[in-house]
């Protein structure tokens, strides 16, 4: 591999990446040249209009999606370049959570937690044993024996979270994963995931269209227009100086800004 193609360490880098779907009639581009890093720890946001890329830029991520062109690089390494059977180990270390949570509607809670580690091989008590503590963690483990039918959207999308944790990723993709809750249960959602980031050292990638979630955990963010990267940076610096137009559209009304910079100010006079 040629040096500038070479990996920098423990982080998530994105290098020209394109995809491009084929049809009978013609060619539709999903992203094209995107170049981002996601570094070690940090909660990275990526928000854009419906058909702006976000879920299919995160499915490349994981390769769940192949690339047309460009390059992954996950801790130091091309991934784009794997065997199945490097990639299918990979895939252990990247947690994923969706907006439709994907639960197992036959199994409890605790046999939904269990099935990743099941399938890895782990015998059935130290399955049961690690889904235990992780119910625990996201605040279910009373619900051990319900199935997901008994279950409200957010306990659902805890039961996803716990199950995206079994086998101890480093990453953890949520692509839309509060679309369909309510704010109260968004905002739960979203207070377990940084505490899951900050106790865990989890590195998290958040797909959405919602600026509410955005600055509500994220580090940085990329704005997605049309398939390529509008712009890029802190949170802070895209809702205060938005450079793209997309993104000014996204942050406005007004009155979100300035709830952001109220409560920004007030969290920085609390730490003082």
């Amino acid at each position: 591999m040629s040096p500038e193609l070479k990996g920098r360490g423990r982080m998530i880098e994105l290098r020209h990446l394109g995809k491009t779907y084929k049809t009978a009639n013609r060619e539709i581009v999903a992203l094209e040249d995107i170049n981002l890093s996601v570094q070690d720890g940090e909660i990275f946001g990526i928000i854009g209009l419906s058909g702006a890329g976000k879920s299919t830029l995160v499915r490349c991520v994981n390769l769940l999606e192949k690339p047309s062109s460009g390059h992954v690089f996950i801790d130091g390494e091309d991934i784009t370049e794997f065997d199945r059977k490097s990639l299918l180990s990979l895939r252990r270390s990247i947690g994923m959570i969706f907006q439709d949570f994907n639960l197992l509607e036959q199994r409890s809670v605790l046999r939904n937690v269990t099935f990743p580690l099941e399938v890895s091989g782990v015998k059935r008590a130290a399955a049961r044993e690690r889904a235990m503590e992780l119910l625990k963690l996201v605040g279910l483990s009373d619900r051990a024996e319900s199935f997901p039918s008994q279950l409200s959207g957010g306990q659902k999308q805890r039961v996803a979270i716990a199950r995206a944790l079994a086998t101890n990723p480093k990453y953890l993709l949520c692509d839309e994963a509060t679309s369909a809750l309510d704010p109260n249960t968004t905002r739960s959602i979203l207070e377990l995931l940084k505490k899951i980031n900050q106790t865990l050292g989890v590195t998290i990638i958040v797909i959405t269209h919602e600026m509410k979630v955005i600055y509500q955990i994220c580090d940085r963010v990329a704005v997605l227009d049309q398939s390529r990267i509008a712009e890029e940076g802190s949170v802070s610096e895209v809702f205060t100086n938005p450079r793209s137009k997309i993104a000014r559209e996204l942050i406005l009304p007004e009155r979100i800004g300035a709830s952001w910079q109220k409560n920004s100010s007030t969290e920085q006079q609390e730490e003082v």
